[in-house]
């Protein structure tokens, strides 16, 4: 049963997806949206002492602003565009009404806007509109923060010579040979530190694409359940004793099939087979699905979802397999198995053992094509919802006592 959200506890994963959001706000912060923030207080700071930096309300709209517009931008769907407007619009919005129009007289203003603007750009360019130049737009964007450090040095001399950004007289920034070794040296830095990011944001590329390809082989060779269980709480995955559903199809005379039958169109027919009614049994939440021959094995947490799943297996595979003459028999049992990795050192599968699966494969092996099969005991759990007819006590190898089962009739489970 599912939980309201006012009772949800937080898991492993919740708490690694918050570790990561925070983890994004934090880089988003201190590689984009943080720069402005930091060189505007410098610069202030460096004009007038901390006590009245401090008691001045404009640096604290910026610093909300900007944090605002970190958080938005560190979403995976933000638009890097509009989204590096925020600061500056929110900014406007608020400190326009209270300094008037003195506020364009603020050279820091002049320059949040040029900047949010530039950087929105090749952001925009660079996430949304052409990312093929990529290479060429992250050295770029480098460059830009650079002159947005050297453009508020140029505000604080102003400043400082008691001009306005708009009213002072033009100063001759590169009149001494100091002043052209500065700027020619933070363009050169800011280049370099371009090409920096770029190498790492490559680097980075790479290894989120062998990173899915790991997970992808990991995910076909134990499933999704035992991967996310691999990384959000490794515990789980050893052995241990749980209530499980098994459900096991099988394609009825297939190996005098195959005799009979090129063994490309073996291989077609069958890939064919697993590329629909894998993603079919995989819609209702299996721990385990595994493929062997003409096999199918499927592990569930509940009887319900189980049927479910079997129901809609049957009804992909039927029309499939008949083309070809072919059909599937499936069986659903449910019981208490042992669960975790099984394996040697070198070579390991997560799956689940015990007779409640071997119960499930001799129910399956007893089915014949295009019927279901199901154990008493998921029929005392669901037989409210069921349409079932009974058939003959099941004699299997290897069981001592005939197994009671029923055949699945109904093509949906009824409401209880």
């Amino acid at each position: 049963m599912l939980k309201s959200a006012s009772n949800h506890q937080p898991n492993d994963l919740d708490l690694k997806l918050n570790g990561s959001r925070w983890s994004a706000f934090i880089s988003e912060l201190l590689t984009n949206s943080g720069h402005f923030l930091v060189l505007n207080s410098l610069a202030e700071i460096a004009i007038m002492n901390w006590q009245i930096y401090l008691t001045d309300p404009a640096h604290y709209i910026i610093f909300f602003a900007l944090l605002f517009q970190a958080w938005y931008l560190s979403r995976p769907q933000a638009n890097r565009f509009w989204g590096n407007l925020i600061g500056a619009a929110i900014y406007t919005i608020v400190d326009l009404p209270i300094d008037g129009s003195a506020f364009f007289y603020e050279a820091n203003h002049w320059i949040l806007w040029l900047f949010a603007l530039f950087i929105a750009i090749l952001q925009g360019l660079r996430f949304h509109w052409a990312t093929w130049l990529t290479n060429w737009l992250i050295p770029f964007e480098s460059l830009a923060r650079m002159g947005m450090l050297i453009s508020l040095y140029l505000a604080v001399r102003f400043k400082l010579s008691l001009n306005t950004f708009i009213e002072g007289n033009s100063l001759d920034f590169l009149a001494t040979p100091e002043q052209q070794f500065l700027v020619e040296s933070l363009i050169f830095v800011g280049l370099l530190l371009g090409l920096q990011t770029l190498q790492v944001t490559r680097q980075q590329q790479q290894l989120q694409e062998t990173a899915q390809l790991l997970r992808n082989l990991a995910e076909w060779g134990m499933g999704s359940y035992a991967v996310s269980k691999a990384v959000t709480n490794p515990q789980a995955l050893n052995f241990q004793r749980c209530d499980r559903a098994i459900v096991f199809m099988d394609i009825r005379g297939f190996t005098h099939w195959c005799e009979e039958t090129a063994p490309d169109l073996v291989a077609k027919v069958l890939n064919s087979y697993y590329h629909s009614v894998e993603p079919t049994a995989t819609a209702y939440q299996p721990l385990r699905i595994t493929l062997t021959a003409d096999e199918i094995m499927a592990i569930y947490a509940t009887p319900e979802l189980a049927v479910n799943a079997a129901i809609a297996m049957q009804q992909t595979a039927t029309p499939l397999l008949a083309t070809h003459a072919l059909g599937a028999g499936c069986a659903v049992h449910c019981g208490t198995v042992i669960e975790g990795f099984f394996g040697s050192e070198d070579v390991r599968t997560y799956t689940a053992i015990g007779d409640a699966v071997n119960t499930a494969k001799r129910l399956e092996s007893a089915t014949k094509a295009g019927e279901i099969t199901i154990s008493d005991a998921v029929y005392q759990l669901l037989r409210e919802q069921l349409t079932v007819e009974s058939r003959p006590a099941i004699i299997a190898k290897g069981k001592t006592d005939a197994i009671e089962a029923w055949r699945l009739l109904g093509k949906t489970l009824r409401q209880k």
